[in-house]
């Protein structure tokens, strides 16, 4: 067992190194000692780049970081044996997430997250019953439609792969969902920040719109610190709102996986006996949450130092999830396929693209009417 994690991480250090090299490229290396201050900073020094792609387009490290990926991915024949350090990418993602712990107290979790529930547990049931009804009008397969609810109303593409074996979806089903999901998520990293630019939404309003209305969290946390990156002093408002409404739709998803089962079973008169509380529950439970959760309760209880001015081991700690984040959505850009994205098509995109954008539509009309300014 030893030896087999030993090679894997000997495996996976070239892929590592590349992602490291992109996000050096965008963000800059100061925090590292580097003299080279980053392709945003030059993008920002120049009098139209900074003002059209910067300030309106918000052509920011993560965005840039993120493209690149793409291009290499897509463009650049890479060697097989680099792609186990690009697996790792949703690692980096999870160490962010579970080091973005250090931004909020328990009084904070505790006020975020009580409108989180109800705003995320609302949107998840319209988002699931509209997209099962949608996709029986339309003549899906019931374990078609259910795959593709879970990764509209939770998150993505890894709701999709939690869902396939408990509603026994074909290889096709999966396939054409994730399809579906990448493209409109694609579109939401680069519309959303757009769209919060133009309509004047302050960063926590773009945190509660973006939480709750983008598919996948990789999207989210890309949405998040395009339209709002922070700094180590003032950490991003936006990503620290929209990551307490992801958390709290991930955790949803192991009820929604065992209410899918169900609901698939029934409809296509398939026995239930594999349907059970470990399988549908437990199973599902992303664990990195229970990471933030410590980090939470150390900042809550000061072990990490005052939080207004930052401690400098806070401002250690925001300096290292900047870079899990750029290392990791780099290698997100990285996996996200051109030929995936072509994979969609027929009802399954219909009928996800149709539920994706209500969703994304009405969670903006809502935080337009009802979400304050600041939180």
């Amino acid at each position: 067992m030893l030896n087999d994690r030993a090679s894997f991480i000997f495996k996976a250090i070239p892929g590592i190194l590349l992602m490291f090299a992109i996000a050096l490229f965008t963000m800059g290396g100061q925090d590292l000692g580097i003299p080279w201050p980053g392709l945003e900073a030059y993008l920002r020094a120049h009098p139209v780049t900074g003002k059209i792609l910067v300030d309106v387009l918000r052509f920011n490290y993560i965005l840039l970081s993120i493209i690149i990926g793409m291009l290499v991915g897509n463009l650049v024949p890479l060697p097989g044996w680099i792609w186990a350090g690009i697996s790792t990418s949703r690692l980096f993602i999870k160490l962010g997430v579970i080091l973005l712990g250090s931004l909020y107290s328990f009084t904070d979790v505790a006020r975020l997250g009580l409108t989180a529930i109800l705003l995320v547990l609302a949107f998840i049931i319209i988002t699931l019953t509209f997209t099962l009804w949608l996709g029986k009008k339309t003549g899906l397969e019931p374990a078609s439609a259910a795959v593709l609810a879970a990764g509209t109303a939770v998150c993505g593409i890894s709701a999709i792969i939690a869902t396939a074996p408990a509603v026994r979806a074909k290889t096709a089903d999966v396939v054409f969902s994730i399809g579906t999901i990448l493209s409109f998520g694609v579109a939401s990293i680069f519309l959303f920040p757009l769209v919060g630019n133009l309509l004047h939404l302050t960063p926590h309003q773009f945190g509660v719109w973006a939480g709750t209305g983008i598919l996948s969290s990789g999207q989210v946390l890309a949405a998040c610190l395009i339209f709002d990156p922070g700094t180590t002093s003032h950490a991003s408002v936006s990503l620290k709102t929209g990551e307490i409404y992801n958390l709290t739709r991930v955790l949803f998803l192991p009820f929604v996986v065992l209410a899918l089962a169900v609901v698939s079973s029934r409809s296509a008169r398939l026995p239930d006996e594999h349907i059970t509380v470990h399988t549908g529950l437990w199973s599902k439970f992303p664990v990195f949450v229970l990471g933030f959760l410590v980090m939470v309760f150390l900042t809550s209880l000061g072990l990490l130092g005052p939080t207004s001015p930052p401690s400098a081991e806070l401002i250690t700690i925001r300096k290292l999830y900047n870079w899990f984040f750029a290392i990791g959505l780099t290698g997100l850009g990285m996996q996200i396929s051109f030929s995936e994205l072509r994979r969609a098509g027929g009802k399954p995109l219909l009928v996800g693209t149709a539920a994706a954008l209500g969703k994304a539509v009405l969670a903006l009309l809502v935080v337009l009417l009802f979400v304050p300014e600041k939180p």
